[in-house]
């Protein structure tokens, strides 16, 4: 009759395997599968040639709570009124202080093979908080200017 002892090492090797899986793809620059929060961000730009304003924010639900923020750096490329609705996942926030702060975009190729519907842009803070954001807009089309965005919660 066959030993167990390869079966039970067997088990042990992909136990062992299956937890060191998040350290990996976090080291590979990839966040934690299991966001630490979540974000809905809604802006409205109103823009006549060179000139115009964005107004608006949006809410981070962190640890069972809501906290509402302010959002600076959006620019709409349109004139007129444009619109824009991001919603995502938090990676990274430990503390609800490093949620704050310049946020610059994470470049990651889109695959062309979706096809249209919301976008997925990636952004991170010196604090190491990383922002997944899926966008969708309006009447314009979102860019980010070089500096990033500036969250500021209120």
């Amino acid at each position: 009759m066959a030993s167990s002892r390869p079966t039970r090492r067997a088990i042990l090797a992909a136990c062992l395997a299956f937890a060191a899986a998040p350290a990996a793809a976090q080291q590979r620059g990839r966040p934690d599968p299991n966001p630490d929060a979540s974000i809905e961000i809604e802006q409205v730009r109103v823009g006549v040639l060179a000139l115009g304003g964005s107004v608006g924010g949006g809410r981070l639900r962190f640890r069972g709570e809501e906290h509402r923020f302010t959002v600076r750096g959006l620019e709409f490329g349109s004139v007129g009124v444009s619109s824009l609705s991001a919603r995502g996942e938090v990676f990274g926030l430990r503390r609800l202080e490093d949620f704050a702060g310049r946020y610059t975009e994470q470049v990651e190729p889109r695959d062309r093979a979706v096809g249209p519907g919301p976008e997925t842009r990636w952004l991170r803070n010196a604090a190491g908080v990383r922002l997944r954001l899926r966008t969708e807009r309006s009447g314009g089309q979102l860019r980010f200017n070089e500096a990033g965005i500036t969250i500021e919660l209120r």
